[in-house]
């Protein structure tokens, strides 16, 4: 038994509802909807599909937490028991959805990779690339995927804010907004078109227009998903920062990017990023940080990603319990020790040293803090995250250098 996606590829194991879910599906991940988790009854009604149960273990584990790989667990065991059964562009996709179970997101990439080269018309998987690759710090290859799908799909819905965000992230800043906003021509509600022009306004320091734009876009996130709510609305936090108005700052904190799913790893991230912005500016950010740092002390141990790792270690330090940021930061160590080939080297020779720095910076040690983030200002995009994201630690580094304007050069 085998369907056809909207793409007009093969579902294999798959009768026409199956398809239709996962048509439903594909529409709400690459618009960023609110109704990805039908996903997961279209699964488990096909067991014998293997591309849909790879799609729904790839949900779990796209929650960045460890609950998402628990959860992820019965699906990825029906994949690996029917996805030889599956096209060979099923197979692939499986392939990388097992080495994203072990962590190994390089060759997850790498058959994702493979997988858009052969079958461009398969837009989600084109998507997924974006997501490792932006996990890895691997611009070009963001950027490669989003050109991939222009072949089949050039002014499809949602295909050039893929291609807006990731001329964004390799300094093509022009291109990128003109990308962008020919997505939102085509679909007003393309939050992620949004966001990669937003983007392009906080690179060029353009705050004003930056705030004015996701004001204008903000009333079409109300029916997407989490995620991207919070991220544009932090987004939204960060302009008025650079304009000074923290009191707004501190307001969209507490009514958009605070609250509607403090499990969430990527909301605990943000609040924290955003917290930790408007310390250093000077900002008074009263008692927001204490449930934050609950969240925090349950993501100890996990050290799934770096860049989420270092928020983590940030908060618990600036808690200030005894010892804790410190038994944080060994157990990062331990991860170094144990991951594999790149993956180790990045959480050995940036992840760590940064997170003894920040442990320095909050412990009033600024010397040293600033001495151990220099060197390590032009290997962060290593860890994962946006130009935007990890300004954070240049932020930081340029608070407690003793020289700014060496700092700044270092920088920059």
């Amino acid at each position: 038994m085998s369907e056809r996606d909207c793409y007009g590829l093969p579902l294999t194991g798959a009768g026409a509802d199956a398809a239709r879910g996962y048509d439903h599906y594909v529409r709400e991940f690459l618009s960023y909807g609110a109704a990805l988790r039908a996903l997961f009854g279209v699964a488990d009604a096909n067991p014998g599909a293997p591309l849909l149960n790879a799609h729904a273990a790839a949900l779990h584990m796209a929650f960045e937490g460890a609950e998402g790989w628990t959860l992820a667990a019965p699906y990825l065991a029906r994949m690996r028991q029917t996805m030889s059964a599956g096209s060979e562009r099923e197979r692939l996709f499986c392939t990388a959805v097992e080495a994203w179970s072990q962590l190994d997101f390089t060759s997850a990439l790498a058959a994702l990779d493979e997988l858009t080269v052969r079958w461009p018309a398969d837009l989600c998987a084109i998507k997924w690339g974006q997501y490792h690759a932006f996990n890895l710090g691997d611009s070009p290859a963001l950027l490669r995927l989003g050109r991939r799908a222009a072949i089949a799909h050039e002014n499809g819905q949602y295909v050039h804010g893929m291609t807006a965000f990731a001329l964004e992230q390799n300094h093509q800043l022009e291109a990128a907004e003109q990308e962008g906003l020919r997505a939102v021509e085509i679909s007003i509600d393309d939050a992620w078109a949004h966001h990669a022009v937003a983007h392009v306004m906080e690179t060029q320091g353009r705050p004003r227009e930056g705030a004015r734009w996701l004001d204008h876009c903000a009333h079409t996130w109300e029916k997407k998903g989490v995620f991207i709510r919070d991220h544009n609305w932090w987004h939204a936090a960060l302009f008025r920062l650079s304009l000074g108005r923290y009191d707004e700052a501190l307001e969209i904190f507490d009514t958009r990017l605070w609250g509607e799913w403090p499990e969430f790893p990527q909301e605990q991230i943000g609040a924290a990023s955003m917290l930790w912005r408007l310390e250093l500016r000077g900002g008074d950010v009263g008692a927001r940080w204490a449930p934050v740092v609950e969240q925090a002390r349950a993501r100890v141990g996990e050290h799934l990603f770096p860049f989420h790792d270092l928020h983590y270690l940030y908060a618990l330090a600036r808690a200030g319990a005894d010892g804790e940021a410190e038994k944080f930061l060994t157990s990062m160590q331990h991860k170094a020790n144990a991951a594999p080939g790149d993956a180790g080297l990045v959480w050995k020779e940036i992840a760590v040293p940064t997170g003894a720095a920040l442990i320095d910076f909050t412990k009033g040690r600024r010397g040293e803090a600033a001495a151990g983030l220099g060197p390590l200002l032009r290997e962060l995009h290593k860890i994962g995250g946006s130009h935007a994201q990890r300004h954070i630690f240049v932020e930081t580094f340029e608070a407690c250098a003793t020289d700014t304007a060496d700092a700044s050069t270092i920088a920059h």
